[in-house]
This record gives structure tokens, C-alpha cells and sequence, in this order.
């Protein structure tokens, strides 16, 4: 087994895995469940690692290696609810200037017979039959 140097303590340690030490991954066991339990509490406070980190009294270190190792996530549910309502709504406005254009475009060729461009502009009188 190779020795490594574990990411948050700085301690040397055998590893067939990870880079963090056997110490440091009972300490992320043990805070894991007290900042879920946080961050489920307090749902809508704008957290970043520093301040989450001072309301909970742990190092800043242990919190991010949580992100990090992936324990932790911004929640992005809400973000892709409100795209999406945001397309749905671009959709349909999307959909109304289209209709508009198709009915001015058919006001103006029934007010001009649909005529084309050419006849419109130079008359029928050079058209061959």
C-alpha cells in the first residue's frame, strides 16, 4: 500500500483508496449529518462554505472536502424549474409575434389582392401568359 499525505490534516498514511486520512474521515462522518441537518433547516439562507462553516463551528477545511467528495450540492431544482418556465413562457411569446406577423401579413395581401412584389411594383402588363 502506498503512503500518502492526507488532503486536510497533512498526516502521513497508508491508503489503497482516498486521500484522506482514516481520522479525518471519522471527523467528515460525524459533521455530514449536523450540516444536512442545517441546510434542511434553514432552506432559504444564501450560504456560501465560509459562512456555513462559522454557523455550524466547523473548520472551513472539513466543509469544503465535503463539497468536494461530493456530499454536499447545490440544489439546482429550483433553477431548473424556473428555466423552464422561463423557455415556456419565451415559447409562447415566440408564438404570438409569429401569429401576428401571419395576420398582418394576410391583411396586407388581401388588401393588395396578393399580388407579388414584381406585380405590385411593376404592374401585370409585362407578364406572359
Amino acid at each position: 500500500m502506498p503512503l500518502l499525505t492526507c488532503r486536510l490534516c497533512g498526516k502521513i498514511f497508508t491508503s489503497a483508496g482516498g486521500r484522506t486520512c482514516p481520522g479525518c474521515l471519522d471527523r467528515l462522518d460525524e459533521l455530514y449529518p449536523k450540516v444536512r441537518e442545517y441546510l434542511r433547516d434553514n432552506p432559504k439562507a444564501a450560504l456560501n462554505i465560509e459562512t456555513l462553516a462559522e454557523a455550524m463551528g466547523a473548520d472551513v477545511r472539513d466543509v469544503q472536502a465535503l463539497v468536494d467528495m461530493g456530499y454536499l450540492d447545490r440544489d439546482t431544482s429550483r433553477q431548473v424549474d424556473s428555466e423552464a418556465a422561463n423557455r415556456q413562457k419565451l415559447a409562447q411569446e415566440f408564438e404570438k409575434s409569429l401569429k401576428q406577423m401571419k395576420d398582418s401579413s394576410a391583411t396586407r395581401d388581401t388588401a393588395n389582392n396578393a399580388a407579388s412584389y414584381g406585380q405590385y411594383r411593376y404592374g401585370d402588363k409585362n407578364r406572359k401568359r
